[in-house]
């Protein structure tokens, strides 16, 4: 039998197939982590605590592996609810992702709300969001709801109000929106099928929920 790329391109592709577009974010291990653990320094400007430095986000095409896969990864007894098994075909840049790597699903979204505390100097998203919906706290009192202004999301995370509407200094407010589905790479599927006779087969990846990136 002759294992043919082209097809397994075709098939794999975003032009009406299964595939779906992502945003391949490439990663390196931040020098201040811990070597032992990997765990990255709390306030560090360059990985924010989380171990590791991505790159520019590149554009690409994957899909997602049939349910018997995901059964199959997990009965090794690592799966996390959430796992998700991707098939990667050779014709993508993302052919090259490796582990811990960053992926953002753009064809998928979900709602989030989170609290944070404004002018803690922390005042991030560490996710990539597609819409801010509401800002909000409570009076002093705590009788009462304040609605602020929407927030502007730069690519680092940082949160600006030009418009106006930011909570007071020190106020605990909850930021509510839809955010894309993100994840990173926690390992190449166990197989060896890529690769095969020095041709570029499609590669299987494991991806896991980003909230639980170096936890």
């Amino acid at each position: 039998m002759q294992f043919n790329p082209d097809a397994f391109n075709r098939f794999l592709g975003g032009s009406g197939n299964i595939g779906q577009q992502y945003q391949w974010y490439s990663s390196d291990a931040c020098p201040c982590a811990d070597r032992h653990s990997g765990m990255g320094k709390p306030g560090c400007p360059l990985c924010f605590g989380r171990g590791r430095q991505f790159a520019a986000p590149v554009t690409g095409v994957a899909a997602l592996s049939g349910q018997s896969s995901q059964r199959e990864w997990a009965q090794f007894g690592v799966y996390e609810q959430g796992d998700v098994v991707m098939t990667i075909p050779e014709n993508t840049p993302i052919y090259e992702i490796g582990q811990y790597d960053r992926m953002t699903a753009l064809n998928a979204t979900n709602h989030f709300s989170q609290v944070l505390v404004s002018g803690s100097g922390a005042e991030r998203l560490y996710f990539a969001t597609q819409a801010i919906t509401r800002v909000f706290w409570l009076t002093l009192d705590g009788t009462a709801v304040v609605e602020g202004g929407i927030p502007v999301v730069a690519a680092d995370g940082s949160l600006s109000w030009p418009a106006g509407g930011q909570p007071p200094p020190g106020a605990q407010y909850t930021i509510s929106g839809t955010k894309f589905m993100d994840y990173f790479c926690f390992g190449n599927f166990p197989s060896n099928r890529n690769m095969q006779q020095g041709l570029r087969l499609p590669r299987k990846v494991v991806l896991r929920d980003f909230d639980l990136f170096n936890r």
